[in-house]
């Protein structure tokens, strides 16, 4: 028997979020605490009840990169590497004071049953195609656009430096696109 009621109109995203929030141990998280390192099987879901993530990978030539950011209320894993049984390629680091509600998948699968598994697969593989999508096609300032409607206060909680890294230019160019942006009509 699984944990949710399919029959309901209970939204999967709403009803994982809940079953986190319910079920889940409260890990909280200081900036620059990492709550998932690279090179390790990853091995549980959580939902961002307060705070904001990082998820980044150093480079070859030892380069930090910034792939995504998770803010309050999103969920929060390297869901591939728990899925496919291969080690994280991401380090998932604390931005600011974060609090996360965390499951094993092992005990959430028992929960949800087959079918809600293969929706959270379905989202994330959507959310990893569309950010690997806009990062090749979409240019810096759109994605910066996209990023401060999203978090609008995000100046205010993260540096120029973190925010550059993510979009993949310097401090200087992401100064100079703010000012530019400002005094746009």
């Amino acid at each position: 028997m699984t944990y949710f009621d399919y029959t309901t109109n209970h939204d999967f995203y709403t009803a994982i979020k809940e079953l986190l929030l319910e079920k889940g141990k409260k890990v909280t998280l200081n900036r620059g605490d990492v709550l998932s390192h690279s090179g390790e099987m990853a091995q549980q879901l959580g939902i961002l009840t307060s705070g904001a993530l990082k998820y980044s990978y150093l480079s070859t030539n030892g380069t930090e990169r910034i792939v995504s950011f998770s803010f309050t209320g999103d969920l929060v894993a390297n869901y591939s590497s728990m899925r496919n049984n291969f080690p994280s390629m991401l380090d998932i680091v604390a931005i600011e004071s974060s609090v996360v509600y965390r499951l094993p998948l092992e005990r959430i699968d028992r929960m949800i049953g087959i079918e809600m598994r293969a929706r959270i697969g379905e989202v994330v593989a959507y959310n990893a195609l569309r950010c690997a999508i806009d990062n090749m096609c979409k240019s810096a300032e759109e994605r910066y656009m996209e990023l401060i409607h999203r978090f609008p206060d995000i100046h205010n909680r993260m540096t120029n430096r973190m925010i550059a890294k993510y979009l993949g230019i310097t401090p200087e160019s992401l100064s100079r696109m703010r000012k530019r942006l400002l005094t746009k009509p």
